[in-house]
């Protein structure tokens, strides 16, 4: 099983970050393995996706659910049958001066003999990223939205 768990302060509330990582369709704008991502179903307080992956000159489809508890967290999963397992925790805490401390977790296991290689040379690594590239397109949006740029101690 691949896992990858990262946290990090960032200088954002957790509710502008929530919204920006419960925004699943604007993913291909910004997340480059993700070609496509489209909501199918909408619940009170979740939605069911079908994403796609791109990977090279191939296509991989799958099924997901998202669970949203704002602003605190969102979990996906996925019972997808290219997927042993596959599950993705965001977790959003509030810190002082209006940022937010994040965790990230992905567990993934594939059931497909073709994703095995996939995840572990393309899909780990863009786990690395990710929580960079959320905080990358949340200042981008921000300095969009004229919002006031705020700034992280380290």
């Amino acid at each position: 099983m691949a896992n990858h768990r990262e946290s990090r302060d960032i200088a954002r509330s957790p509710e502008w970050l929530f919204d920006i990582v419960a925004d699943v369709e604007r993913y291909p704008e910004f997340l480059p393995l993700i070609s496509a991502a489209k909501i199918v179903k909408r619940h009170e307080n979740a939605y069911e996706t079908e994403q796609s992956l791109a990977l090279g000159l191939m296509t991989h489809r799958f099924c997901s659910r998202t669970e949203l508890d704002r602003p605190r967290s969102i979990t996906v999963v996925s019972g997808d049958r290219s997927f042993r397992h596959f599950e993705i925790r965001w977790s959003f805490s509030p810190l002082a001066e209006g940022h937010c401390h994040v965790d990230f977790t992905l567990d993934c296991e594939a059931r497909s003999l073709f994703l095995i290689p996939v995840i572990q040379v393309l899909i780990m690594p863009m786990a690395t990223s990710m929580v960079s590239a959320f905080e990358a397109r949340a200042h981008a949006l921000a300095v969009a939205a004229g919002c006031p740029e705020t700034r992280q101690d380290n």
